[in-house]
C-alpha cells in the first residue's frame, strides 16, 4: 500500500514527489541536482520533506506584473498589442562597398544573403 504524503516519517522520497507534483522522477533528481529543491541523502536515496516540497513550489508560482496605469487590458481573443499593421513601403538595402579592384575583377562574394540581394542565385 503506498503511503500519503502525511506519512508517519514526514520524509517524501523521490517517487512520492514526482507523483505529488505530476513530474517524471528524473525531473525531481534533476531539481534536486540544481539545488532547487532541498533534499537529504540517506545511503542510496533521497529524502524530502513536504515543507520543502511547498516551498518549492510556492517558489515556482507565476505572478503576473502589474500593468502601467493606463495599458488596456487584453481580453482573450483579442490582439495583444494595438500596435498598426506594418505598411507595405520597400526597405532600402544599402550597397556593399566593394574595392575597385575586386569589382573590375568581376568577383562576387560569398555571402548568400548578397546572392539573394543581387538576384544571382
Amino acid at each position: 500500500m503506498p503511503r500519503s504524503r502525511d506519512s508517519r516519517s514526514g520524509l517524501m522520497t523521490v517517487e512520492q514527489v514526482a507523483d505529488f507534483l505530476q513530474l517524471n522522477k528524473l525531473t525531481v533528481y534533476k531539481y534536486i541536482r540544481d539545488g532547487r529543491l532541498p533534499a537529504a541523502r540517506l545511503g542510496k536515496a533521497y529524502r524530502i520533506r513536504p515543507a520543502d516540497v511547498d516551498a518549492f513550489l510556492e517558489r515556482q508560482m507565476f505572478r503576473p506584473r502589474a500593468r502601467p496605469a493606463g495599458q488596456p487590458q487584453v481580453v482573450q481573443g483579442q490582439a495583444r498589442s494595438q500596435r498598426p499593421a506594418p505598411s507595405s513601403e520597400e526597405i532600402a538595402v544599402a550597397p556593399r562597398r566593394e574595392s575597385r579592384a575586386a569589382r573590375e575583377r568581376g568577383e562576387v562574394s560569398i555571402n548568400p544573403m548578397e546572392w539573394v540581394i543581387r538576384g544571382l542565385h
